[in-house]
């Protein structure tokens, strides 16, 4: 990801209490329960990620409904996505759906800028390498 969007800063309309800083407390702890080392590359990436998806939500060049899913897809892609189970729960689709919802949510727009358009294709190929190359845990 460039260090432009990454450093935007730009809160985030799905949630308010989300700025450039954030809340450093609930991050750790959240990182900390799912297993990620603080200050670790995964961790890191894991943060500008969701920044640059929270930048994309703030221009409208994804949708809320498409962001809820990106944000997913960004939380599981350390451990080479989420099983069938969560996935049904939180989405009801199965794996190779929610995978195609998620190109199509990050396939760019015609008013999307040059720039837009090479941070989303970026991520998504980030995304969906990390989804592929790693079995998810408990998959059935």
């Amino acid at each position: 990801m460039t260090p432009s969007a990454a450093e935007a800063g730009v809160p985030c309309r799905a949630h308010p209490e989300r700025t450039r800083i954030g809340n450093r407390g609930a991050r750790r702890r959240r990182a900390a329960r799912i297993g990620v080392p603080t200050g670790s590359p995964e961790l890191d990436w894991l943060r500008q990620s969701l920044r640059v998806c929270d930048l994309l939500a703030s221009v409208h060049s994804i949708s809320p409904a498409d962001r809820a899913l990106v944000a997913f897809a960004i939380e599981w892609a350390p451990y080479g996505g989420a099983d069938a189970e969560d996935l049904f729960v939180t989405f009801g689709v199965q794996r190779n759906r929610f995978l195609h919802l998620l190109q199509t949510a990050m396939t760019p727009r015609p008013s999307d800028l040059g720039h837009l358009r090479n941070v989303k294709a970026t991520l998504c190929t980030d995304l969906l390498r990390a989804w592929h190359d790693t079995p998810p845990h408990n998959r059935k």
